[in-house]
């Protein structure tokens, strides 16, 4: 270069000859969640739940199971003649399955419906938690939210001290805690579900108002593929048993702290008014696949292949009803169900000997009150000793309180009837009575 050069040249000489920085490629594990999504490069499969087709539990590696439905325990005709009067708790029961399973219904009675059943079949059992879930995808990433109309958790009897709320920011929260409204069982209704996908997708009316037919049956064509072919094996219970897991894997789910991957055991309800039964809908989501989710890019460290069984429980008949949902939900989920005897909502009836008790008080009291009418018609208002109120064992009334509770004054045949007339006369004339109004 010649001394007459410019220093500015010399610099921008400089600067072309500045090599560029090259970014590492970094090349998926084979059987991520990357690999897939880079093999259906032409499918929409990183989008949010609600937009799910079959192809995303195809490429996932998920499967539904039928299972034969849940028909016993029920009860015997035999049974049914001992109980000759229904409880007020199964007529609630009655109700409140005639709600869930008509078709009608708005989202917000199944909702109470459901709630209510769960809460009378399994009393201190369950504990509802939030229902909008979130599926994470990547440390950093959150792929979409969802709602299940309604969610629990297994009810531990924590005290108000173990709340997060109540720990202190400088130490470490265990994760025992932060996981304390991890569901474990969610309710999803079909028919609120389809009614939001028909909703996902509209088209803009034209300048005049009319409607643009092109795109509407675009829209259309879109939104079929939505529902899956069927109706019991839909995608939206994958996802929503994934956003139900990650809750318990994640120490904080919003931000995606904290991961410890393990298996976790989940049940879902739904209903189908068709059969007129609940759907149960079980599986153990492994670690792997959750794995998967929290780092897309590596390959699953194990089996990330599940199963999700589905079984149809019958609603009808209520009695037994607690024993038939219980074994499809499982020992773990609403605790233990004795199989054997079927629970009827009331008392056992009446033995035959405290049947006899009560017809043998009944007819001693029937001859007191002929006694003591007998006693009082002849005039004689000295009392008699002989005259004794039979003692109830059973019953436990105090009969003699009720006969003097009588105004004897009132019998028309006795011969001071109308002095104790005149005496009522006076003290009402004087306030001595009081009249309750």
């Amino acid at each position: 270069m010649s001394p007459n050069t410019p220093r500015s040249m010399e610099w921008s000489e400089t600067k072309i000859k500045r090599k560029r920085r090259i970014r590492k490629i970094i090349s998926p594990e084979v059987g991520s969640l990357y690999d897939i999504l880079h093999d259906h490069a032409t499918k929409s499969l990183y989008i949010a739940p609600l937009g799910w087709t079959d192809l995303h539990t195809q490429v996932l590696g998920c499967r539904f199971a039928p299972q034969p439905s849940q028909t016993t325990p029920t009860p015997t005709p035999q049974s049914s003649q001992s109980q000759p009067r229904t409880s007020d708790l199964a007529m609630f029961i009655g109700k409140t399955l005639d709600n869930l399973m008509d078709p009608l219904q708005s989202q917000q009675a199944n909702d109470r419906s459901i709630q209510n059943l769960l809460s009378l079949l399994y009393p201190h059992q369950l504990s509802p938690v939030n229902s909008y879930l979130n599926v994470r995808c990547g440390r950093g990433r959150c792929l979409g939210s969802l709602r299940c109309q309604a969610a629990w958790k297994k009810s531990e009897g924590l005290s108000s001290f173990d709340s997060v709320t109540t720990c202190s920011s400088s130490q470490e929260i265990p994760a025992s805690q932060t996981q304390m409204h991890a569901p474990v069982l969610a309710f999803i209704d079909r028919k609120t579900i389809n009614f939001a996908r028909r909703s996902c997708f509209r088209a803009r009316t034209l300048p005049d108002g009319s409607l643009n037919v092109p795109i509407h049956r675009l829209q259309e064509l879109r939104t079929s593929k939505l529902f899956p072919k069927n109706p019991d094996e839909d995608q939206y219970i994958l996802a929503t048993m994934l956003a139900m897991a990650q809750r318990h894997v994640y120490t904080n789910i919003y931000t995606g702290y904290g991961f410890t991957p393990k298996d976790v055991e989940l049940r879902i309800l739904s209903i189908s008014e068709e059969d007129q039964s609940l759907i149960v809908y079980k599986c153990v989501v492994p670690a792997a696949f959750l794995g998967m989710f929290d780092d897309f890019r590596k390959a699953p460290r194990g089996d990330a292949k599940f199963t999700i069984q589905y079984q149809r429980v019958p609603v009808w008949p209520i009695l037994g009803l607690k024993e038939r949902l219980g074994q499809a939900l499982g020992q773990g989920i609403v605790g233990e169900v004795d199989m054997d005897h079927i629970e009827t909502y009331q008392t056992e009836p009446a033995s035959d000997s405290q049947e006899s008790t009560g017809s043998l008080d009944i007819s001693l009291e029937n001859n007191f009150f002929a006694t003591l009418q007998e006693h009082y018609s002849q005039g004689d208002k000295s009392p008699s000793p002989a005259l004794r109120v039979p003692e109830s064992s059973k019953r436990k009334r105090d009969i003699l309180s009720e006969v003097m509770n009588v105004s004897f004054s009132e019998d028309r045949e006795s011969s001071d009837f109308a002095d104790n007339l005149i005496v009522k006369r006076r003290h009402l004339e004087e306030g001595r009575v009081g009249v309750v109004r």
